[in-house]
């Protein structure tokens, strides 16, 4: 294939560049990350909620490796060789050398503090992950910044919190919470932070404070399974997450 150089432009075009290429190609990816939030709630582009996106983070299919190998090189991106050979089958990531912008490409499973299986969740007509899987990245960082805050508060002002329907699906996070007391504990632990960042601003009456409540009572009232009440025992005495590997960025530093 010949190489495209890279353009110099935003992170959202340049996304949405790789997203569509690989789309003709019969690869589908879709964003996770900042960008994410940033095209799929609005009030993530409003002063209160707006944070820094300098990266790009998609998530993909093992099966599609090879493909996406081909299309980040067809567009100009550097890979990191020695990464991306010892985690072909897991994860990716490339250099925009223009634009100082890293890439980040998951296959299948988004592993950090936590694992999830992501396959089923790239939908067709979507260029990010439904809201719901966003919110589940974000929930399971055990050591949250800022960053993790201001896109959590905007989903929470922007979507209600529902069993079905378009919004946060508090039905399928308390159902993957009631089977993973590690999930949980996290998940709960950044809930009731979020819901105190909320509340000291907007108030402890506020749609995004009531909807963070709403989740954390929909986990706590879902039936648990036998593994999760016999990991409850051992409790928060032995270590229920992954602290994911600061990798150092091997270009920019």
């Amino acid at each position: 294939m010949e190489s495209v150089a890279v353009l110099p432009e935003g992170g959202l075009d340049a996304a949405g560049r790789i997203i569509d290429v690989a789309e003709g190609k019969g690869v589908r990816l879709r964003l996770i990350g900042g960008l994410a939030f940033k095209l799929l709630c609005p009030s993530a582009n409003s002063e209160k909620f707006r944070r820094e996106n300098k990266d790009i983070d998609l998530m993909g299919k093992r099966e599609d490796v090879r493909a996406i190998v081909k299309i980040m090189e067809t567009l100009g991106y550097k890979p990191r060789e020695i990464f991306n050979k010892l985690n072909m089958g897991q994860r990716l990531i490339y250099y925009d050398m223009l634009n100082m912008r890293r890439v980040d490409l998951f296959l299948d499973e988004f592993i950090m503090c936590h694992k999830f299986n992501f396959k089923e969740s790239l939908l067709a007509g979507m260029r990010t992950l439904p809201i719901t899987q966003l919110v589940m990245t974000k929930l399971q960082v055990v050591e949250m910044t800022d960053k993790e805050f201001l896109d959590l508060e905007a989903a929470f002002n922007d979507f209600d919190v529902a069993s079905g329907g378009k919004g946060i699906r508090g039905d399928e996070i308390s159902e993957l919470c009631a089977k993973d007391w590690g999930m949980y504990t996290t998940f709960r632990k950044s809930l009731h932070a979020l819901c105190e960042r909320i509340a000291a601003t907007d108030g402890e009456g506020s749609p995004g404070a009531q909807r963070v409540r709403l989740l954390i009572r929909m986990m706590d009232e879902r039936p648990k399974t036998l593994g999760w009440k016999m990991r409850a025992r051992v409790g928060e005495r032995t270590r229920w997450y992954e602290l994911p590997d600061t990798d150092g960025d091997a270009v920019f530093g």
